[in-house]
């Protein structure tokens, strides 16, 4: 799956990145806007934008000599398109909602890398840190069996290989002792799903005395 826009791995043109734009937005749109966050040129952009309106899928309204669009959510194809467009943050959800089902649950589960940046493709990673806590072995068979389970749930719903770094709780507290790259990584772009890493909160500036 398309991680920055999952409608592109359905449509592989510029009408994903148009719908998109659309389908995150409540608010009508200019055709420069729509162009602006798209990323595409504005004759590729007008060219989607005309043939949606003409089909019914956007609907637009001219104000002086300028034109707004925005999504038809009453047509039948504006679920589908938006359920598409958010089908990465949809796979956050399922992750959590699984991760808190289990038997064991982690200290802390969390996403990093293109996937909690929203800039990955389709031959991105999904890359989760799963923080064991300290009365799970990491040979524990029940623990061993739900991870796995994790691993081929996300690949087969994403398409994406699952990529889990698993560290015990001291194992995360020694690597942020020895400040390790994989912590910076956490730092600048890891979003929690489940329970709490505190090992990871930014440290604060040093001071500097004047």
């Amino acid at each position: 799956m398309e991680l920055s826009n999952p409608l592109r791995s359905v449509v592989p043109t510029v009408d994903a990145d148009v719908l998109s734009v659309l389908a995150r937005s409540h608010a009508p749109l200019t055709g420069l806007r729509v162009q602006q966050l798209a990323g595409r040129s504005y004759g590729q952009v007008r060219a989607v934008l005309h043939r949606l309106v003409v089909h019914g899928l956007v609907l637009h309204e001219r104000h002086g000599s300028t034109t707004s669009y925005v999504l038809n959510r009453d047509h039948l194809l504006a679920g589908p398109v938006e359920e598409m467009a958010g089908a990465t943050a949809a796979l956050e959800v399922e992750i959590r909602d699984m991760v808190d089902g289990w038997p064991l649950p982690p200290s802390a589960m969390l996403v990093f890398g293109s996937f909690a940046r929203r800039d990955g493709d389709e031959s991105s990673d999904l890359d989760l840190l799963l923080v064991r806590p300290p009365d799970v072995e990491a040979d524990e068979p029940r623990w061993i069996a739900q991870r796995e389970a994790l691993v081929q749930t996300v690949e087969r719903r994403s398409g994406n290989r699952a990529q889990i770094v698993e560290l015990s709780t001291s194992e995360l507290d020694e690597a942020v002792r020895r400040d390790e790259p994989l912590v910076a990584a956490l730092r600048r772009d890891s979003v929690v799903l489940t329970g709490a890493a505190p090992a990871l909160a930014r440290r604060p500036a040093p001071f500097t005395p004047v």
